[in-house]
């Protein structure tokens, strides 16, 4: 049984809290907080949130976590999202018509940003360890995404090297042949 507008408002409300802190630190007062379902489309290999053309035409950026169909919170850890703003998500979203004739805006998870987590200390989880490396002569930034704090491996370091030494041999070939 679905849950009534008044419970709905309250639950989102009791969400919103989590992370009002974070909110107000970031000086986003009345940031657009929006927890939605993450779920698989049929037909789609990543899972995606929707959203309704009403709240994409607000022309704001989104806050947002993963709830159940109660918003009810589904991660312990109580991650906090952004869905940036993009001009163009009527035509870059695809747009899907449930049973009973709502229509919404498909995004993928993928393309959502981890903005923090209840257990992170700095309540900022943007701030990826940067190294440079050279690959074919230019200085490139590496880190680590599945953990933006650590640094970055010297397995990852070694591959990226080996890649760049492999790229300057093929270039080397590629520019004889075209002599």
């Amino acid at each position: 049984m679905a849950i009534s507008t008044a419970e709905r408002k309250k639950r989102v409300s009791e969400l919103r809290e989590t992370h009002e802190a974070y909110f107000q630190t970031e000086g986003k007062v009345n940031a657009l907080y929006i927890p939605k379902m993450a779920y698989r489309p049929s037909g789609k290999d990543e899972l995606h949130v929707s959203y309704f053309p009403s709240e994409l035409e607000k022309e704001e950026d989104i806050y947002t976590e993963f709830v159940s169909i109660d918003y009810l919170a589904e991660d312990s850890k109580r991650t906090l999202y952004l869905v940036k703003h993009n001009p163009h998500w009527k035509s870059e979203y695809e747009l899907v018509t449930s049973n009973s004739g709502f229509q919404r805006h498909l995004i993928p998870v993928s393309e959502l940003k981890v903005v923090k987590d209840v257990t992170d200390e700095n309540n900022i989880v943007d701030k990826p360890s940067i190294k440079k490396v050279k690959i074919i002569g230019k200085a490139v930034d590496v880190f680590n995404i599945a953990d933006p704090e650590a640094t970055p491996s010297s397995d990852l370091i070694d591959k990226l090297e080996e890649i760049n030494q492999t790229l300057i041999t093929l270039t080397k070939v590629i520019n004889k042949f075209n002599k």
